[in-house]
Order: structure tokens, then sequence, then C-alpha cells
């Protein structure tokens, strides 16, 4: 009798070691897809991306070396013939003015969906929002293109209107660039906002209200600090995408338009044109290496600002 009550704790310590062994055992498996994917899909191209940068290039082909000549050629044209400098300003400007606009847009959109639809509908227009993220969107770019060419939908209805004075030649400038990006960042951004603010405790805003705080009040101290993590990561985000895109900049932008700085190209439409064009692709190569370090850099600085706004909050 005491030998057998004296060997069930040792049972139950084994079956609690080999719960722990299986349970570790499923935690790498778990692992090794994501890991993998990650591996081969971003890591390897990235560090072949680093190391093409240092090649050169001799009778039209790329050679296996190191050197520096293509960071030199791209430091002397940051400024001056190619002006890569000022294509990555012309960038930064459209990217940060798109942010603002799509998050302005989208966030009076997402206070609605949490505090005026009732809760049962909101999971159903939270996904009519975001349903035209599931279509293509170059599909989506070029019937923007129908829409704001000057003899476009829109024109053409001002002119049956008889509102001619109401036409715009939107089609290749920057307008039409932001109004591409607006349209494929809103599913995103209302994604992002719409976690934020459903997450605010509703007790605090019913506090607020009870204590006599108009709306105005009641949104202005308590819901927007509360919302403004959610805030800095959409820009975040926006930017980013924004920044790297190049189909609307390319397709109804048309490269370049007018702004502050001038017609210069967009970042992104200068890397695709040198890549279309030159035949030295370890400088292209170089170029993209700037751009993925430039939307890391917003990306740490988003991340950075919204921890901050965090423990402000706490």
């Amino acid at each position: 009798m005491s030998e057998a009550s004296a060997t069930v704790p040792d049972v139950e310590a084994e079956i609690r070691i080999h719960g722990r062994a299986n349970r570790s055992s499923l935690k790498a498996l778990t692992l090794v897809l994501p890991v993998g994917y990650s591996i081969v899909f971003f890591l390897a191209p990235l560090i072949f991306l680093i190391i093409l940068g240092f090649w050169t290039v001799e009778n039209f082909r790329v050679v296996p070396a190191f050197s520096l000549a293509n960071y030199v050629a791209i430091a002397k044209n940051m400024l001056s013939g190619s002006k890569y400098g000022l294509a990555i300003l012309q960038s930064a400007y459209v990217s940060v003015t798109t942010a603002a606009l799509v998050v302005a847009l989208c966030y009076p959109f997402v206070l609605a969906i949490v505090y005026l639809v009732p809760g049962r509908l909101q999971r159903l227009v939270l996904l009519l929002a975001i349903a035209p993220f599931w279509t293509s969107y170059i599909l989506r770019v070029f019937a923007w293109q129908i829409l704001l060419a000057k003899r476009g939908i829109f024109n053409t209805a001002m002119q049956a209107l008889g509102w001619e004075g109401f036409q715009q030649a939107l089609l290749n400038t920057q307008a039409a660039t932001r109004i591409g990006l607006i349209h494929y960042e809103a599913p995103i951004i209302i994604v992002i906002l719409y976690i934020t603010i459903a997450h605010i405790d509703p007790t605090l805003v019913e506090a607020a209200r009870e204590l006599g705080a108009s709306r105005w009040q009641t949104f202005r101290r308590v819901i927007l600090p509360l919302s403004k993590v959610g805030i800095i990561l959409a820009l975040s985000f926006a930017t980013i995408i924004s920044f790297g895109d190049v189909l609307s900049g390319t397709l109804l932008g048309g490269g370049a338009g007018p702004s502050l700085i001038g017609a210069v190209p967009l970042f992104s439409t200068m890397i695709m044109n040198d890549y279309a064009s030159s035949t030295n692709l370890p400088q292209t190569s170089v170029l993209a290496m700037i751009m993925v370090l430039i939307l890391v850099a917003i990306l740490l600085v988003g991340l950075k600002a919204a921890d901050r706004a965090q423990k402000h909050m706490t």
C-alpha cells in the first residue's frame, strides 16, 4: 500500500515533464513556418539586396565585387543630376500630407461606427468599410483614371449639368495621387482606428457626460487623448504606405506633379524608372535600400511616439 502511494507523486511529476516537453515541441513547430517564411521571403532577399549594392557593372554585366562606387554616384546625384534628394523630399511631402488627410477623413467615420451604430451592426458596417481592400489595387487605380480624366465621368457629368466651372483637370496631378492613396489606405486606417476607439472604456465617456461635460468636451478630454496611440500608429502606417507606393504616383499623378519643390518625380517612381531604363542594377538596389531604411526609420519613429503616448496615458 505504501509502495503504491509512494509512486503516485513520481507518476505525476513524469506526466508534468512530458507535458512540458510536448508543449515545447508544439511551440517550436508553430514557429517554424512563420520564421521560415520571414527568412526565405524577407530576410534573404534583403541580404541579397545589400550585397548587390556593392557589386559593379562591366560590359553591361553585373560583376560580384566589393565597391562603394554606387554609393558615391548616388551621393553625388542627391541634389544635382538625377536629384535623388529632391525626389525623397517630394515623396515625404506627398506621404505626410496624404497620411494626415486619410486619418482626418477616417477618424470621424470610425467615431460614427463606434458611438452611433448599434453594437450588433458595427461589425457589418466595418466589413462594408474595408470591402474595397479585397479588390485589386491596380483595377481601382484604373477606375480612378476613368473618373478623373479630362473627359472622364466627373467632368462629363459637370458638362451635362451645365456646370462647366466645376470641371477640373485632376489626372496627372498630386491631387490625383493623393486620391488614389487615400482610397487604398482607408480600409487599413479604419481598422487601426476602430481597434483603438472601440476599446476605450465606455464608463469613462458616461462619467464625463454625467459630470456635466458637453459632447465636444467629452471628445476633447476623454476620447481624443485615449485614442492618441491609434492616431499615431495610423499616421505612421499611412506615411509608410504612401512613401513606398508607386502605382498611384505613376498612373494617377503621372510620376510627377507641381508642388512646393517643383515637378519632381516621387522617389518610388524614380527607382522604377532607373530599374526600367538602366543596366546598373547594383545602383538601383542601393536606391531600394535607401527606401527600405527610410521606411524603417518612419516605423521606428512612429512606434517610439506611440510608446510615449501610451506611457503618458498610464
